[in-house]
């Protein structure tokens, strides 16, 4: 099942490579970076307001 769904993801990548030179792909990882940015910034603040109330 994962050897088919690999399959597929390489062909539908390779297609946006070849027909839309990757605009896709590039869209689809700028989203996950931002999400994983978002979530690193998160993480900190919550980290920072921990740090803060303990009176550390």
């Amino acid at each position: 099942m994962f050897r088919l769904l690999l399959v597929i993801l390489v062909l539908i990548i390779g297609y946006d490579a070849v027909v839309h030179q990757g605009a896709y792909t590039r869209q689809a990882w700028d989203g996950i970076a931002q999400l994983t940015s978002s979530a690193v910034e998160g993480a900190k603040g919550l980290g920072n307001r921990s740090n803060a109330g303990s009176g550390a």
